[in-house]
């Protein structure tokens, strides 16, 4: 796999992903549907809970007609794309403040789609006493 390969990748996978997370924090849910998979799932590991695509389209729809949609934007410290070797897989490890951290699934079939967007559980940090 070449560098030009993989910064070709990187280039246009950044483009979606700045276009999906816009989508997002506008709730415009049309354009979300756009780069999400059929199966896109929503993960949130500390509560043990799953939302689907479309349970999330009804409440964005529904929190943007009442007025009352206002995401906050996380406070990036890093981002970490890891490409499979094919360049049709792609995991991006998002940290936050406070050891926080997102993980994004894409998959390129044609074009990049978000697959799976993951709230990991925070590590415990372990303390020497």
């Amino acid at each position: 796999m070449q560098y030009d390969e993989v910064s070709a990748m990187d280039q246009e996978l950044e483009q979606i992903r700045d276009i999906w997370t816009e989508a997002f924090f506008s709730g415009n849910y049309e354009v979300l549907a756009q780069y999400e998979h059929e199966q896109f799932k929503v993960v949130y590991e500390q509560e043990g809970r799953v939302e689907s695509n479309f349970v999330r389209y009804d409440r964005i729809a529904h929190a943007v007609k009442n007025g009352v949609w206002k995401p906050q934007k996380p406070a990036v410290e890093f981002e970490e794309f890891d490409y499979d070797k094919d360049l049709k897989h792609c995991k991006v490890l998002i940290g936050l403040q406070d050891q926080k951290q997102i993980q994004e699934s894409w998959v390129n079939q044609g074009a990049w789609k978000i697959i799976e967007l993951r709230f990991l559980k925070r590590k415990k940090i372990a303390q020497n006493k």
